[in-house]
């Protein structure tokens, strides 16, 4: 079973699938999530032993249990248990019931490979860590609403519980803006080296589409407005919000602009406090990214308003205005109850300690640490083994070309997680693997770069292997190979 569980404990009892199933649930669950785990529990089960011998003397009794039990008390604790002819699963909260229904169907799984009876067995289970995420990258290529529900199921099968939708880039913007309609009319599109139109956006019907299918298994979605950097999508649709504007163009090659928001005009400051309201109102989760990567000051340098602000503000530098900025936007969201996340560059421009920190920097050791040392809470997602655009494998196969170098799903389940380890433990949330997209532009792509990963990344932050068994966490990646 991956990720390995607490608490397992196998029995020696085993009893064929029965042609019938009664599933109970209690009256505290809501309906639309008591039908969701009806349908997919019968449904896989359905699936996973058709073609068996069925008992058809018996009733296989299944609990879905919602309960206020004092001795569940660890977030994401479930306990599932298997028993001759019943089934029962208990937890305290319907993402936690989530949890024990994946279990379930990789134990349906695994009984189907193995003799085709169900064997008994009891699991008591929680996650090490609250943040266990994976981010997906649709402005370098982008990847309808239907894809991005079924990244979703990849995650869910996993128990991975956060996906970071990095939305917009100097590459194309992916939201439909009813505030500022060119950032889609205009932003969302670009023209290739062949003269050929490439883009596309999510209407916001699409996107609460997503929100609703992220919801119902237990995942929260974190949007990333990338600013001030990585803004070409946005200065082509609104270019008065550059230093020096002029005519700008969507960018159709990869790398960083030296032309970004200028944070020196008061007209940029109330653009972004309105487009990001707008994003408060479409996504209800607590969280917004603002990235604060790889944004060259060089405009800044020659900008008269930005110079102008760092004297006003006395600040020292153009990486204290970034600062400025970024807690200026942070605060008018913390009014709308959301909370602030960047990438480690925003630690350069004294940010605070209220903003969440992504270390993602070669190991990310060094980032962690200086979020840590600045209160910041901090997730950690190193490109040294949490890039899944990397390469996988060595392979001349253009459609699994990635970014840099390999990293195999050895790399990221041997991660080390001490080293990200320090004095205030709680400041820890966990971690993520990103997933960038100038090389990677099918399905098909994305699924061999997530494939085996994936696994690896569940169990790192779930289970917190201790010492790390390799050997054996191989062996369970090969008995749930087709799990997604």
């Amino acid at each position: 079973m991956i990720p390995l569980p607490k608490k397992l404990k196998r029995s020696r009892f085993k009893f064929p699938p029965c042609s019938h199933i009664n599933i109970e649930i209690t009256d505290n669950i809501p309906q639309k999530c008591s039908e969701f785990l009806v349908k997919q529990i019968t449904g896989y089960y359905q699936k996973m032993f058709e073609g068996y011998d069925w008992d058809n003397k018996r009733n296989l009794v299944i609990r879905i249990i919602l309960t206020s039990q004092r001795t569940l008390v660890k977030p994401g604790h479930y306990i599932l248990k298997v028993e001759p002819w019943e089934i029962n699963l208990l937890a305290t909260t319907t993402t936690d019931l989530l949890y024990a229904m994946q279990s379930l169907k990789q134990h349906f799984l695994y009984c189907s490979y193995n003799t085709g009876d169900i064997e008994c067995l009891f699991i008591e289970d929680w996650p090490s860590f609250a943040w266990r995420g994976l981010h997906l990258d649709v402005s370098r290529h982008f990847f309808n609403y239907k894809f991005v529900r079924r990244y979703l199921d990849w995650m869910a099968a996993m128990k991975l519980n956060r996906f970071h939708w990095h939305l917009s880039d100097d590459q194309g913007w992916r939201i439909e803006s009813k505030r500022f309609p060119l950032l889609h009319e205009i932003g969302a599109w670009r023209m290739e080296s062949d003269d050929t139109e490439y883009g596309g956006y999510y209407t916001q019907r699409q996107i609460r589409l997503v929100l609703d299918h992220a919801e119902q298994r237990g995942i929260e979605v974190i949007p990333e407005i990338d600013i001030p950097g990585h803004a070409m999508a946005i200065l082509a649709a609104y270019p008065e919000l550059a230093c020096f504007p002029r005519e700008f163009e969507t960018m159709n090659v990869w790398g960083i602009s030296e032309d970004i928001l200028c944070a020196g005009k008061d007209s940029v400051i109330d653009f972004l406090k309105e487009l990001f309201t707008e994003i408060a109102e479409l996504f209800p989760g607590p969280y917004i990214h603002l990235g604060g990567d790889e944004a060259p000051k060089t405009r800044w340098k020659q900008c008269p308003h930005c110079q102008k602000r760092i004297k006003r503000h006395r600040l020292e530098n153009e990486e204290q205005l970034q600062g400025w900025l970024l807690k200026t936007l942070a605060k008018h969201l913390r009014s709308l109850g959301k909370t602030v996340i960047g990438w480690d560059e925003i630690l350069d421009g004294k940010i605070g300690s209220q903003p969440i920190v992504m270390a993602w920097r070669g190991d990310g050791v060094e980032a962690a640490r200086k979020a840590h040392d600045n209160g910041n809470r901090y997730v950690i997602c190193p490109n040294t083994k949490l890039y899944f655009d990397w390469h996988i494998y060595d392979s001349p196969n253009t459609e699994e070309s990635g970014g840099m170098g390999v990293t195999t799903w050895r790399d990221v389940y041997e991660l080390d997680l001490s080293q990200y380890r320090f004095q205030k433990k709680q400041l820890f949330l966990g971690g993520q693997a990103n997933l960038w997209t100038e090389h990677i532009t099918t399905p098909k792509a994305i699924k061999e770069k997530v494939n085996w990963r994936i696994h690896a990344l569940a169990e790192l932050f779930w289970s917190d292997p201790q010492p790390k068994d390799w050997p054996g966490f191989d062996q369970r990646i090969f008995d749930v190979d087709d799990w997604i």
